[in-house]
């Protein structure tokens, strides 16, 4: 199906396809009655006339549908025109799996993503309904930072068995949960466990087990998941490590405990990321701020207690870590910074800002900028359009000037000239 100007039931116009997976495909759309842009999942030949994969397509309409959460796709129509279609909320973004193949997120980026991952799972386990096969891929990234579960197709009631009847496990082996391994049907507690192991992936870039499919699914089974690395913070340490553990009745009781948990840990560790970063005024006079007594005329006119000494000690070399990473990052078009926070008038502190300069990125490589973004504390985001220009080259960046610390930031570059995808988009596709 490669013809673009196709219309779907005589209402839905097929533009771009932006994801291809074994089973279906989807394709950047507008809904010509209502005039909006949509995402819509056809399924490829060969499996329209496969009963299980009709059942499955069918199964994802059937269950999404009746939910609605701001932190999961949207279903809007479902035909079983030639071929069948399902017609989603366009998500302007990559998939998670797309956003890691950038590296590893910081501690409070994991733990918003598993937060609103959480929120939405929280949404479907009250109606009864379990994912099933929560994984990166089916976890996708609006423009706005917003995280949406997609691909309902092997969800299921809670306590009925998968719509491909008996002896078939579904699922993703990098993200099953132990009981499933061992023929147990799907419940809340394993969706969990499947989020955990996500969780796991963003702080370290990577998934838990590799190797073939079934040694994979045997390692969830037999062996617990190698540890963290030790920049992780201890309490989102603990937090994956109950969501992956072995037994069910060991991990969070519901997701919408995991979702507070969650968010509590991102807004800790987001603080702290920038506490050292944080001045008081009463203990910096003007001339350690700027002009010419500098660093060296720190404490003014009156005594210090002993504490607060230490703690000037410690300003010191903060301002002094930072005054040498802002020049050193000026030369290669960034800056970081420090910048007044709105919040907390009555103690004026000062949060973290990084400078990113769009003169400066567009057409450099790719890989180039990503590592200077990353090492500022910045995630990012990849979204590749159709150039004339060599590929990975930057063509965007947005946001763009002085921007909070651990933002992220989305780089559009230009895609390569062969391939059908282009990295962005809806994705939950059957792969």
């Amino acid at each position: 199906m490669s013809d673009t100007s196709l219309v779907v039931s005589g209402r839905y116009q097929l533009e771009e396809r932006i994801a291809v997976g074994g089973v279906a495909e989807v394709w950047r759309g507008t809904d010509k009655v209502l005039g909006r842009p949509v995402a819509v999942k056809l399924l490829r030949a060969g499996h329209a006339r496969d009963p299980g994969s009709l059942a499955l397509f069918q199964s994802e309409a059937r269950h999404a549908a009746s939910l609605s959460h701001p932190n999961i796709a949207q279903i809007y129509d479902y035909g079983q025109a030639e071929p069948p279609y399902l017609v989603m909320e366009l998500v302007e973004g990559p998939s998670l799996a797309q956003v890691l193949h950038g590296g590893p997120l910081a501690p409070g980026r994991a733990m918003d993503v598993v937060a609103q991952a959480a929120e939405g799972l929280a949404a479907a386990h009250r109606t009864g309904m379990v994912h099933g096969d929560i994984k990166p891929g089916n976890l996708l990234i609006s423009s706005g930072g917003e995280v949406k579960v997609a691909d309902f197709g092997i969800s299921c009631a809670v306590g009925s068995a998968p719509v491909t009847g008996r002896g078939t496990l579904l699922g993703t082996p990098a993200y099953l949960a132990p009981e499933r391994v061992a023929g147990q049907p799907p419940t809340p507690a394993s969706d969990l466990y499947s989020l955990g192991v996500v969780g796991w992936e963003c702080l370290t870039g990577a998934p838990p087990f590799s190797g073939p499919p079934v040694e994979v699914a045997l390692a969830h089974r037999d062996r617990p998941l190698p540890p963290l690395p030790s920049a992780v913070p201890a309490a989102v340490a603990a937090l994956i490590a109950e969501l992956t553990a072995r037994d069910p009745q060991a991990r969070p009781p519901d997701a919408g405990e995991v979702a507070l948990r969650a968010r509590r840990l991102r807004d800790t560790v987001s603080s702290q990321a920038t506490l050292m970063l944080e001045m008081e005024p009463d203990l910096l006079p003007t001339q350690t701020r700027s002009g010419p007594g500098g660093l060296a005329s720190r404490v003014r006119g009156r005594r210090l207690p002993g504490s607060a000494v230490v703690g000037a000690g410690v300003l010191i070399a903060v301002v002094a870590i930072a005054v040498l990473l802002a020049n050193t990052l000026s030369r290669s078009g960034f800056q970081a910074g420090i910048a007044r926070s709105p919040a907390a008038p009555s103690s004026a502190t000062a949060a973290a800002t990084v400078q990113v300069s769009p003169d400066e990125v567009k057409g450099q490589s790719l890989d180039a900028v990503r590592r200077q973004l990353q090492q500022l504390g910045l995630a990012v985001r990849v979204v590749r359009r159709p150039s004339g220009q060599d590929p990975g080259t930057v063509l965007s960046v947005h946001p763009s000037g002085s921007v909070p610390a651990g933002s992220v930031i989305t780089l559009t570059v230009a895609a390569s000239h062969h391939g059908h995808g282009n990295g962005q988009g809806n994705g939950g596709v059957g792969d």
